[in-house]
């Protein structure tokens, strides 16, 4: 047949296998740029953006599909469906025609947008600026940048008072305060005069500047008439005030800040059904937010930046610095306030107010911001942002607590910064087990109903009864090159794993890789126990090591938030009864010619009632007539309607997850080859297989009974 290969591919076929693979090739990027997820394969990304779930076929039935002339149409429908889905994540995520404005906003390429940094947007602009005052940036060396002096000073980040608060705890934060410094004490490149020592230099002399020299004018009388105006930041260097010469950087920020705010307020009076406008708009604002924001980031970058400079950055943080401190100041010492800040954070106070209302914090919050505003000049200002109540502060930058935005706010939102409810470096299990005890805690303040719901989801646990999903770590591949010689990181074991049996299936630099912990024998070291989540599902002896979930992944988090209350958490576990097993593990020591005498003997209990028996047989001989205990073997029509009802309840729930894959994929099948680890049902479905095959042993001993 003509436009046919040897092997049947056409090439309509060849066409959008091509733009199947353009089109993941880019979406990993997006993803990763977009949303913060756990995993970013399309159908993690699909669901949680687009809320549609899709399957995922191994390479291997992907082929067979394709070389049988009968489904060849399903291995062409799973890739256009993929393209679909990867152009409808760009459009609802409106990243082209967002990308487009920021690219217009920067002066910068399109591309550039997505795989440039921060750098490079910001001297965009910078140099724009530049220009039509005359001016050229420098390009210092590696040498020169290696040589500069170390920078001084970093952001006040108080020790927090840890403890759990039942009371009223105001937030408030400096708005854009390091571009607000610099506006308003004219920091900039061009301002600078250097550290105030090295002033004394006779005239002409050069000194040492950030990665380059300056030298004084040859009249000093014009500095000393200045010196009374001069702008000297608490780390020692002076700049000239704004009336003598206005920097690039504050008049830069300034512009930003001011069109940022015309764009908001044309944001509010833009009409709700002109979306398309809307998008623009917040796009603008958002990307003006972002190039203020890391300005400052821009003068301090001393390893890897494009034109560093040690006094400039230093005076940004050095100011941010004096201005927090001079507020926690105030705030301490006002006599009618009666407010303690239990916590600060570079450009944020956390301001407890012992044995005050929650209208009375607002009202008391209010006032803060106002005199504190008043400090200093504009556009430095404190803006008050949330009441926490309850909260519990843990540790710098690890806090949680019950978020109250106004007054007329009734219901609170809990809001939770640096724990494990929002990090993804662990399991989801962790993250969930966390956010109902401090909810529990926040919403009932009773210690004992969360010791009741842990101990509910330790036995969970250690009774196998949690998905493998809410068990899956997720780890950051940083490439073969990224580690040490000798690291063991279940990411890297892994990915060698797969590159023996396969060099192309190695993960993408920044990547995240899921695994799972296991049973093993003892002395095992830990690295020898990850798992892919995949080979767990494909061999039902190896079992999740419950024990390793619950001391070190589940109880640490939970014990750092609790024992600010003075509990022990591992003291709820120790108390709880252990569960026994039917399964054993086939992990065996390395070097072993196959597993150990344990190995062959399990547990025997009833298949009635569950509980032990005395019975020394197992497999068939358990199951021929002998499976049953005494009691259940007394009550023969009991046993038989419990039997027979649980067998019918195995088979009901593999007919639903058979019809719910059915409709995921779009055609009814005989077996369901969906091997999809981001779907809940996955797991779902290979425990109900499972509990179908001890479905026809049940059926076997019913005819036998």
């Amino acid at each position: 047949m003509a436009g046919q290969n040897g092997q049947g591919m056409t090439r309509v076929g060849w066409k959008i296998m091509a733009s199947a693979f353009g089109c993941v090739k880019e979406r990993y990027k997006v993803g990763t740029i977009e949303v913060a997820l756990q995993s970013y394969t399309l159908e993690s990304v699909a669901f949680h953006v687009l809320h549609t779930r899709i399957p995922t076929f191994s390479h291997d039935q992907l082929r067979a599909w394709w070389l049988a002339d009968t489904t060849r149409w399903r291995a062409l429908g799973h890739y256009l469906t993929r393209c679909r889905l990867t152009f409808d994540l760009l459009h609802n995520l409106d990243l082209v025609s967002r990308t487009a404005e920021l690219a217009r906003l920067f002066g910068i390429r399109f591309y550039d947008v997505l795989s440039r940094g921060s750098q490079f947007r910001v001297e965009s602009m910078m140099l724009r600026l530049s220009r039509g005052r005359n001016m050229v940036a420098i390009s210092p060396s590696i040498q020169q940048r290696a040589a500069m002096k170390a920078p001084e000073w970093i952001a006040l980040t108080m020790e927090p008072q840890s403890r759990f608060y039942t009371e009223p705890v105001v937030v408030l934060d400096f708005q854009s305060l390091y571009p607000s410094v610099m506006i308003a004490y004219n920091y900039c490149y061009s301002t600078c005069l250097g550290r105030i020592h090295l002033l004394n230099n006779p005239p002409g002399l050069p000194y040492t500047f950030g990665a380059s020299h300056l030298r004084l004018p040859p009249d000093p009388q014009s500095l000393l008439e200045l010196v009374d105006e001069m702008n000297v930041s608490p780390c020692g260097v002076a700049f000239l005030p704004s009336r003598v010469k206005r920097g690039v950087l504050p008049v830069m920020l300034e512009e930003i800040l001011n069109t940022r705010l015309m764009v908001k307020a044309s944001l509010k009076k833009c009409g709700e059904d002109n979306a398309s406008l809307r998008r623009i708009l917040h796009s603008r604002q958002l990307g003006l937010k972002l190039i203020a924001n890391v300005t400052y980031g821009y003068t301090s970058a001393n390893f890897s930046g494009r034109m560093p400079c040690t006094e400039v950055g230093d005076s940004v943080v050095s100011k941010g610095r004096e201005i927090l401190e001079r507020s926690i100041q105030l705030v301490n010492s006002h006599p009618t306030w009666a407010a303690q800040v239990v916590y600060g954070d570079t450009d944020s106070l956390f301001v407890h107010l012992p044995g005050r209302s929650r209208s009375q914090a607002f009202t008391i919050g209010q006032e803060i911001a106002a005199t504190v505003t008043k400090m200093y000049p504009k556009p430095v200002k404190l803006k008050f942002e949330k009441v926490y109540l309850p909260c519990i502060l843990q540790t710098k930058k690890r806090y949680a607590g019950y978020m109250y935005e106004s007054p007329a706010q009734d219901e609170p939102v809990f809001d939770a910064k640096g724990i494990e409810t929002v990090r993804r470096d662990g399991c989801p299990a962790v993250a969930k087990v966390l956010e109902k005890s401090l909810l529990l805690l926040f919403e009932r303040k009773d210690v004992s109903l969360v010791k009741q719901y842990v101990q509910r989801q330790l036995l969970k646990v250690l009774q196998g009864r949690v998905s493998l999903q809410d068990l899956t770590f997720a780890k950051e591949y940083r490439g073969a090159r990224g580690y040490k010689p000798g690291a063991c990181v279940p990411a890297l074991h892994l990915a060698r794993q797969w590159t023996r049996r396969d060099p192309r299936k190695e993960p993408r630099t920044g990547e995240r890789v899921p695994y799972v912990i296991i049973y093993g024998a003892p002395g095992l070291p830990l690295i020898q126990l990850v798992r892919c989540p995949s080979t767990v599902l494909a061999d039902a002896s190896l079992r999740l090591n419950a024990t390793y979930y619950i001391t070190q992944a589940i109880l640490p988090p939970l014990h750092r938030c609790l024992a600010l209350l003075g509990v022990d958490v591992n003291t709820w576990y120790t108390e709880l009864p252990r569960p026994s097993t039917l399964t054993s593990s086939s992990t065996t020591l390395p070097g072993s010619s196959g597993p150990s005498i344990a190995h062959y003997f399990t547990p025997v209990a009833c298949v009635g009632c569950g509980a032990a028996t005395t019975l020394a047989s197992t497999g068939k001989g358990a199951v021929g007539g002998q499976g049953l205990c005494g009691g259940c073997k007394a009550n023969p029509q009991e046993t038989v309607v419990l039997l027979g009802e649980r067998i019918r309840t195995y088979e009901r729930a593999v007919d639903h997850i058979q019809q719910v894959c059915e409709a995921c994929v779009g055609c009814r099948l005989q077996e369901v080859e969906c091997i999809s680890l981001d779907c809940p049902l996955t797991h779902r479905r290979v425990v109900a297989t499972q509990d179908l095959h001890a479905a026809h042993q049940l059926r076997v001993l019913l005819d036998d009974f």
